[in-house]
């Protein structure tokens, strides 16, 4: 690259020098004809409209060469003021030309449009769908992925991971939804054999603790009370209850059926006045905040990251090759729907948007003193090799335009005025 910027430089320099070379001996050739136009004592009318001609070429060859080099240097080496303008007005040169690059090539307006006609999101999906190119991105992305496992699993995954995974939950979970999926699970399971488990459930422990229940009496008894009656009142309360069971029990007796509406109802009012949704709020937030879950929460993580990590270790060819199709899928699913590119070139945009925001005051400052800090003959130099062949080619329009306005203005002097 070194090689091909200096042949580059090497031949601007020879066009230069060659239309310097034009541009002088056109000066030259107009300066001799001028003075060789005094050899005659008594020269003619067409004699003195080739002096004329010579005289105002040269007049315009000088001036064109004295502005040429005024803007790189002192003519002749004198310090004639207003010469050397690019030396000695570098910085202020490099302050407007990275003033101009800001206004006319990064303003995000002109560079967002351009954008939008280049349609990146689609020129993007057209490359990554390419083999070579998907492999190419996806081993990349793999040894990036594993380097963020590796040094994430050194350094411990910290609070950070935990924390966003309960507030992800925390938004995932729809407490009215659930509770209203409860409801109708907590309606259902009344007239279900659920309710019969329960109740006879219920029935055979009671009717089995008769004894405890004789000792709950007693200690409630007054004193003046006989056992026998106690046991008596407890027979008769232990059966009264178990009847009651087992009328419970029986699915279509009229005890069963106003049970079931009394639970039905007093579910519906729950859900209502939201008391089940502030139940599974409350429930789940003191569940996520316990040290116990977050631990739990850490290791899941924790492994599941040592085994993407380990993955990638081991079968790191598998990992790029899975990678590298879903890239070349999506990449094909891009192509296909205008929707998508539209949406990826609106992210583009928005973000390149930003990053052009926070970077453009340092782009052009670095423009500005990267012009500001060359060394002042290599600054004239550069700026030579690009416009040096252009300028040269001015010496030799206002030599040659000068040698013509000469011309016309004898013509028009001799045949107006019979000078």
């Amino acid at each position: 690259m070194i090689e091909a910027g200096i042949t580059i430089d090497v031949e601007k320099a020879a066009a230069i020098r060659k239309v310097r070379r034009t541009a002088t001996g056109i000066l030259g050739f107009l300066t001799l004809v001028f003075a060789a136009s005094f050899a005659i004592p008594e020269p003619p009318t067409w004699l003195l409209l080739v002096r004329a001609m010579a005289e105002a070429g040269m007049v315009g060859g000088l001036a064109d060469w004295f502005a040429v080099e005024a803007l790189f240097r002192h003519p002749l080496g004198l310090p004639i003021p207003h010469t050397a303008l690019l030396p000695n007005n570098q910085r202020r040169a490099a302050g407007n030309i990275a003033r101009f690059i800001d206004e006319y090539f990064l303003a995000p307006e002109q560079l967002l449009r351009e954008m939008q006609q280049a349609n990146p999101a689609l020129k993007a999906a057209n490359w990554l769908e390419k083999p070579d190119n998907a492999a190419a991105l996806s081993r990349t992305l793999s040894q990036l992925l594993h380097a963020i496992l590796h040094s994430q699993l050194r350094g411990g995954i910290g609070p950070a991971p935990t924390k966003y995974l309960r507030e992800l939950m925390a938004k995932i979970v729809d407490s009215p939804a659930l509770s209203r999926q409860i409801t109708e699970l907590l309606k259902g399971s009344v007239h279900s054999q659920l309710l019969n488990d329960i109740l006879l459930q219920v029935r055979d422990v009671l009717d089995e603790n008769r004894d405890t229940v004789m000792e709950v009496v007693q200690d409630r008894s007054r004193w003046w009370i006989t056992t026998s009656v106690d046991k008596r009142i407890t027979e008769v309360l232990v059966d009264g209850v178990l009847s009651i069971i087992d009328e419970l029990s029986t699915p279509r007796s009229a005890l069963r059926q106003d049970f079931e509406k009394s639970i039905t109802i007093l579910i519906d009012r729950f859900q209502e006045t939201g008391k089940i949704a502030e139940n599974i709020d409350q429930g789940f937030k003191t569940f996520t905040d316990s040290p116990k879950f977050t631990k739990s929460l850490e290791q899941v993580i924790t492994a599941v990251l040592h085994e993407m990590d380990k993955g990638l270790v081991e079968q790191p060819d598998r990992i790029a090759d899975l990678m590298a199709r879903s890239l070349q899928d999506f990449a094909r699913t891009v192509q296909q729907s205008d929707d998508m590119q539209d949406q990826l070139n609106a992210r583009f945009a928005k973000g390149f948007e930003a990053i052009l925001k926070e970077m453009r005051p340092a782009i052009v400052e670095y423009i500005a003193e990267s012009i500001a800090s060359w060394d002042s003959d290599q600054l004239v130099a550069r700026m030579e090799s690009e416009v040096g062949r252009d300028l040269q080619f001015i010496r030799i329009n206002g030599a040659v335009l000068g040698a013509f306005v000469g011309g016309a203005l004898f013509l028009l002097t001799h045949f107006a005025f019979g000078a």
